[in-house]
């Protein structure tokens, strides 16, 4: 099987698995607003956000270099997968013992508990990790498919059982560690014929991926900060109830963009790094990913912003009103976002992870006094705002810095691959808006007729204007392509 028939393969396959995970996490974050206040929501998302930082630290940042590196033997894996074992129960008990000073630090002494919960993650997640780089390596996608799927449906469910027998927050804290759990387990069954593993850690067979991993963990967590920048800044200097309205927002509109574009990265890196010695063969790879993430992500994104005022009252509770401009507004800086996700895959691929960290770094030295100053002296809004234009300025800049140097001088072409998509997406969700203005219809009826309306808008301004790239997008889903 070659390997572009491969890599479409995993597409479908990681498509498939995406599509379950957002709708377990719809379906979890529906019944969490009904039954939740936004408040208590507002503390998980604080939760979420020290979970995720710690979680960049947890294996040092060289599960990535498996991927990387084409010719690690099963010497190296195995010292690499009781080093990190090893690692991720040391962090486990370092942010346990953290937990009661970061709930002092956020002025919120019932997130101790909550924390001490999540540290087990750490200790748990490293079973399933080198298993998983394997797994992508070798594009088994459709075993990691599979994977994820059983992990979301269980969790989901336990999950829903929880909080409908009033557990409260900690239905959701519960069920992370439940996740990690069999996704950990899911995974060393899906890969233990791929790796056998040999009880052996010697520093010798890891010199390479730790080097790789300092860089990797580096830029990691600047850019974890960089991303979650606006909710660390909100959680310090408003409080758990505006991140309660404004996780919210990123919940319904930049998580599933998180969830969706890796369904082409993670097929992208391994290609990629399989062809890190071919120019025009990453030139045309890393177009087709961004023009395929653009096409799937844009009419997502501005359809929903289109539709939130009416949408989010209906399905969410009138108490979640104040996250409907933040559904708008965030719909920006998803698509941005978007646009320079594949990025990452491309700088990875041909071991530039210094490149990539020092260009994070310098993004967030930037970023921070300005969106902080901004929601200090304006508020959450105008802030918001800001961090729009931040992110739209951020796509030109990553062009100059990361991709010319790797592929040239392609920006004519690299605004074509997402430019299109944007445009046909915007023309959709003005018309969108507009029935919403004409007040024919409401409740249910005005959703349907939005979602109707959407759907034939951008499906034949698409035929309309890009009659090619809909025959490119068929051609992958068929594996023609």
């Amino acid at each position: 099987m070659s390997l572009r028939v491969k890599a479409l393969k995993s597409v479908r396959w990681t498509a498939a698995t995406t599509a379950s995970n957002i709708a377990a996490r719809f379906g979890v974050t529906l019944v969490a607003a009904h039954m939740l206040p936004p408040f208590q929501l507002g503390l998980f998302a604080i939760v979420n956000l020290v979970l995720g930082f710690a979680y960049i630290f947890a294996d040092a940042g060289v599960t990535q270099g498996i991927i990387a590196k084409q010719d690690a033997g099963t010497e190296q894996l195995s010292s690499l997968y009781w080093f990190n074992l090893l690692f991720g129960c040391a962090v486990a008990a370092g942010f346990a013992l953290l937990s009661p000073v970061l709930a002092y630090a956020y002025g919120q002494p019932e997130l101790t508990g909550m924390l001490l919960v999540a540290a087990a993650n750490f200790a748990v997640a490293p079973i399933g990790q080198t298993f998983q780089a394997v797994l992508q390596k070798n594009l088994r996608f459709e075993r990691l498919g599979k994977v994820e799927l059983g992990a979301n449906l269980l969790s989901a469910a336990s999950a829903g059982a929880m909080l409908w027998a009033g557990v409260g927050i900690y239905a959701l804290i519960w069920s992370q560690l439940l996740t990690a759990m069999l996704r950990s387990l899911f995974l060393w069954i899906a890969g233990r014929d791929l790796l056998r593993l040999q009880f052996r850690l010697r520093y010798g067979e890891i010199r390479h991926f730790m080097r790789f991993g300092m860089f990797q963990v580096g830029d990691r967590a600047v850019n974890y900060v960089n991303l979650r920048l606006d909710q660390f800044l909100i959680s310090f200097l408003l409080g758990p109830q505006p991140l309660g309205y404004y996780n919210m927002a990123w919940m319904l509109i930049v998580e599933p963009v998180y969830r969706i574009n890796p369904i082409i990265t993670n097929v992208a890196f391994p290609v990629f790094a399989k062809k890190q010695n071919d120019p025009s063969a990453l030139k045309r790879g890393f177009l087709v990913v961004t023009k395929l993430l653009s096409t799937t992500n844009a009419p997502l994104l501005f359809g929903f912003a289109a539709i939130a005022p009416h949408a989010v009252p209906l399905l969410l509770g009138d108490k979640w009103l104040p996250a409907v401009p933040l559904v708008e507004l965030c719909s920006i800086i998803a698509m941005a976002r978007t646009i320079n996700n594949p990025v990452g895959s491309l700088v990875l691929a041909v071991g530039h992870a210094d490149r990539s960290f020092y260009w994070t770094l310098a993004q967030f030295v930037l970023q921070v006094p300005i969106y902080a100053a901004c929601l200090a002296w304006f508020g959450l809004i105008p802030a918001t705002i800001v961090l729009c234009a931040i992110n739209v300025a951020v796509v030109p800049a990553v062009y100059r810095w990361l991709i010319r140097p790797i592929l040239g001088p392609v920006f004519g072409e690299y605004v074509a691959s997402f430019a299109p998509a944007i445009a046909l997406a915007l023309g959709m969700a003005a018309l969108v808006r507009l029935l919403d203005h004409q007040g024919l219809l409401a409740g249910i009826p005005l959703l349907a007729a939005e979602l109707v309306l959407g759907a034939v808008a951008y499906a034949g301004l698409t035929l309309a204007f890009r009659r090619n790239d809909v025959g490119l997008i068929a051609g992958i889903l068929t594996s023609r392509a």
